[in-house]
C-alpha cells in the first residue's frame, strides 16, 4: 500500500493522517476476541499469560483494590503473542510506516499497548510527545499507528492533536505527580478531535502533540497503538535495537 501525494501532504503538514479500513472485519473481530479474554483473565488472577509469559497490565486510577478491577491498558502483546505480531506485520502496515518514517524496509516495533479506556470510568491522557518517552532519533525515524478496535468517538475519548505541532521540535515535559504520564507546561494550542470508526488507524508522528479525554460515555473505546521505529533511519534510541521486535 503506498499513499497519495495528498495523503503524504497531509502527514507532513499535520503531523497525523487517517488510514480507513487499515484491518479487515475477520482480524478486528479477532483483536476484539483476544483482548477481552486477556482482560477477564486479568481481572480474574490479577495477571494474564500470553504464549507462556506475564502480560503487563495497569488498571484505572482508584480500582486496583476493587473486587474485579477496571483494566486501563495492556502491553507488549505482539512480543509474546503470534496473532498480534502477524498482524503487526502486515505488509500494508510496514508499507506506510516505511513511507512515513524516511524510507528503506528496516522496520522494528519498539512497543505496543492496548489502551481500553472502559465505559464511564476510561481516565484521560494528558497532552503529550510520544518521543518525551520513547527517545527514538531522529524524531521521523519513528511512529504511532493507533488503530481503533471500538469506534472512536468524542464521548468514549477519541484522539485529540495539535495539527503541525510535530514542526516545534522537542518540547520539555514534566512529571505528573502520582501518574506514569509526562505532559509539557503551559497552553500549547487548539487540539482537534479525530473520531474513527472501528477498524480504521491514525499514523502519527512521534513529536506531535495529542491526548486523549476521559470516556463519558456507556461505550468502551479500546485501541491499539503500534509504536514503530525505521531501523534504516534510526540513529538511537532509548529501548536498544536488539530489544525491539524485527519486523522487516
Amino acid at each position: 500500500m503506498s499513499l497519495t501525494p495528498q495523503q503524504q501532504a497531509f502527514y507532513e503538514n499535520n503531523g497525523y493522517l487517517v488510514i480507513e479500513n487499515l484491518v479487515s472485519r475477520s482480524t478486528l473481530e479477532e483483536l476484539r476476541g483476544r483482548v477481552s479474554e486477556i482482560c477477564e483473565e486479568v481481572a480474574e488472577r490479577r495477571e494474564a499469560a500470553v504464549a507462556g509469559k506475564r502480560v503487563n497490565s495497569m488498571v484505572e486510577p482508584g480500582a486496583a483494590t476493587a473486587a474485579k478491577p477496571s483494566l486501563r491498558k495492556l502491553t507488549e502483546l505482539a512480543v509474546t503473542d503470534p496473532f498480534f505480531r502477524g498482524v503487526a506485520s502486515d505488509p500494508k502496515i510496514l508499507d506506510l510506516v516505511s513511507e512515513l518514517s524516511g524510507g528503506g524496509r528496516g522496520v522494528a516495533l519498539y512497543s505496543d499497548q492496548v489502551f481500553l479506556k472502559p465505559a464511564f470510568c476510561g481516565s484521560a491522557k494528558p497532552l503529550h510527545q510520544d518521543n518525551s518517552y520513547f527517545k527514538v532519533a531522529p524524531h521521523h525515524a519513528g511512529l504511532t499507528c493507533w488503530l481503533a478496535l471500538d469506534d472512536a468517538t468524542v464521548e468514549n475519548g477519541c484522539m485529540h492533536y495539535i495539527p503541525g505541532s510535530h514542526k516545534r521540535g522537542m518540547i520539555p515535559h514534566k512529571s505528573i505527580p502520582q501518574t506514569p504520564h509526562l505532559t509539557p507546561d503551559g497552553e500549547q494550542g487548539a487540539e482537534v478531535a479525530i473520531p474513527i470508526p472501528a477498524g480504521a488507524a491514525i499514523f502519527h508522528h512521534l513529536l506531535v502533540l495529542h491526548s486523549s479525554k476521559a470516556n463519558t460515555s456507556a461505550h468502551s473505546r479500546r485501541a491499539w497503538a503500534l509504536h514503530f521505529a525505521n531501523t534504516d533511519t534510526m540513529a538511537e534510541a532509548v529501548k536498544p535495537a536488539g530489544q525491539m521486535l524485527r519486523l522487516r
